[in-house]
């Protein structure tokens, strides 16, 4: 390609660049920057449940689809079945594993694999490999690690380059995704950015987890239908894509299916409320029918959380008794101490939930996201009360439904202590969602946007640096 060709696409891309708003720049810039920081700071698989992850990916690289039970007797109701479902991967996998869980991110070396086993990698062994709570996560949660590791395959790169590449490709796939979230949202796009930039999603988009592409893909969803909300006249057309994406996130994270109360948003002078019935009606069938389909594929709950709780007689205690899951919720988690984690967890808990960001850091971040979310766009789009009651409530049922969803499956039947397995993360893919009762006709903040431009800016760098910091410090380099 001649020089004056090159020259001429990298000037017509500096000038796309420019023509951006400042919130997609910033979003583009750091997230990018602390992504690649994070893939080269933190070892192999560290991040929840990355194991499990990356088997998965793998396996349906392979096109192994459908969890295969370690024996015969898996099921039984005497038995244990964590970890007895899941795939035959090669060694390479279990050894990475292995070695990660012994050095627990200290020291670690390439090819980060135990020494004794190199034999056995030679030789292309397969191995059965569980994974747990990860047995059932839908393929679309994994397409940028499937390409990774695809990639790596045909280049003929060794089982650690595949998961790097499996890494960067996940990293990838979630910047390009929120930014193209960032730049349809019709509400404050800085503080759209501000919640992108969560460093526990940049740090689960960083890593094989599949986590990230529910973020990922929840954040467009809704920037999808609330773009719709400023349009005249909703055709078919746009409503099948909004279908079709509502189908997905019921498959790659069930609760979010009362992300469908959003289309209440739309007005119904864009969106007859006929049409609403018919389409709404349509769409739930259609999330429905998938979600049993994908399911006949896949290990039934009742079966794959034997180990830890008895989901069926949890639903039937809740139908009996609401009082206990919610006494529990009220008591432990809005007026107990239980909710700590669940605000760590939801920022900068990294690792294996064993290393945190120093409260000051949290609280900058959400002072942060609040101040940002105010400050709106010349021009911008805005809800009315109705509106931003109906998005009130979709977090409300969000949050409510992956409270009891954790209590079903992981805790015994009528639990009253806690709830076992509730993390922070589980509620980001929401986030976005807290920007639109923001949205307002007159301006909230009398301050010049250049200036909140410039202060939330340097906010959200210096929580990104301390958490850095905070994982430099638990996985320091080889020496």
């Amino acid at each position: 390609m001649p020089i004056d060709t090159i020259s001429d696409i990298a000037f017509q891309l500096a000038d796309s660049v420019k023509k951006l708003s400042f919130p997609n720049r910033l979003f583009l810039l750091l997230a990018t920057l602390f992504g690649f920081l994070i893939i080269q700071i933190v070892p192999p698989l560290q991040a929840p449940d990355e194991g499990g992850h990356f088997v998965k990916a793998y396996a349906f690289s392979e096109l192994q689809i459908q969890p295969q039970p370690q024996s015969e007797d898996v099921g039984e109701k005497d038995q244990s079945t964590w970890g007895k479902y899941g795939f035959k991967v090669p060694y390479a996998i279990l050894s990475m594993r292995s070695y990660a869980v012994d050095k627990n991110g200290k020291k670690e070396e390439y090819p980060y694999n135990n020494k004794e086993d190199d034999e056995k990698i030679k030789n292309g062994e397969r191995v059965f490999f569980g994974t747990g709570g990860i047995t059932n996560y839908y393929f679309v949660n994994y397409l940028p690690q499937i390409m990774g590791i695809s990639i790596g395959r045909v280049l003929g790169k060794p089982m650690v380059s595949q998961y790097y590449l499996a890494r960067y490709c996940n990293l990838i796939a979630y910047i390009l995704i929120v930014f193209f979230a960032i730049l349809r949202f019709p509400f404050s796009k800085l503080g759209a950015a501000v919640l992108a930039l969560n460093p526990m999603s940049l740090f689960l988009a960083a890593s094989v987890s599949g986590d990230a592409m529910i973020i990922a893909v929840s954040f467009f969803f809704i920037s999808w239908i609330f773009g719709l909300t400023k349009q005249e006249h909703v055709s078919d057309a746009t409503l099948l894509i909004s279908g079709l994406l509502m189908v997905n996130l019921v498959l790659i994270k069930p609760n979010l299916i009362v992300l469908g109360l959003l289309f209440f948003t739309i007005p119904n002078k864009a969106f007859s409320i006929q049409r609403k019935a018919i389409w709404g009606f349509a769409i739930l069938a259609a999330c429905m029918l998938f979600y049993m389909l994908w399911n006949q594929l896949m290990i039934d709950q009742q079966i794959l959380y034997h180990d830890y709780g008895n989901p069926s007689k949890q639903l039937a205690a809740f139908f009996k008794d609401p009082s206990i899951f919610f006494d529990n919720l009220r008591k432990n988690y809005l007026f107990g101490a239980e909710g700590d984690h669940i605000l760590y967890s939801s920022v900068g808990k990294f690792g294996k939930l064993d290393t945190s960001l120093g409260l000051h850091w949290i609280i900058l971040y959400f002072t942060s996201v609040v101040v940002a979310c105010m400050v709106q766009d010349k021009g911008n789009h805005f809800l009315i009360a109705r509106q931003k009651l109906i998005v009130v409530l979709t977090m409300a049922a969000y949050v409510v439904l992956t409270f009891f969803a954790l209590y079903q499956i992981w805790n015994e039947v009528g639990r009253t202590s806690t709830i076992e397995g509730l993390q922070g993360r589980y509620f980001l893919p929401v986030g976005l969602l807290i920007a639109a009762p923001f949205s307002s006709k007159k301006k909230i903040l009398n301050i010049q946007k250049g200036k909140m431009n410039m202060i939330l800016s340097a906010c959200i760098l210096l929580v990104l640096i301390a958490s850095m910091v905070v994982l430099a410090t638990r996985y320091p380099s080889a020496a």
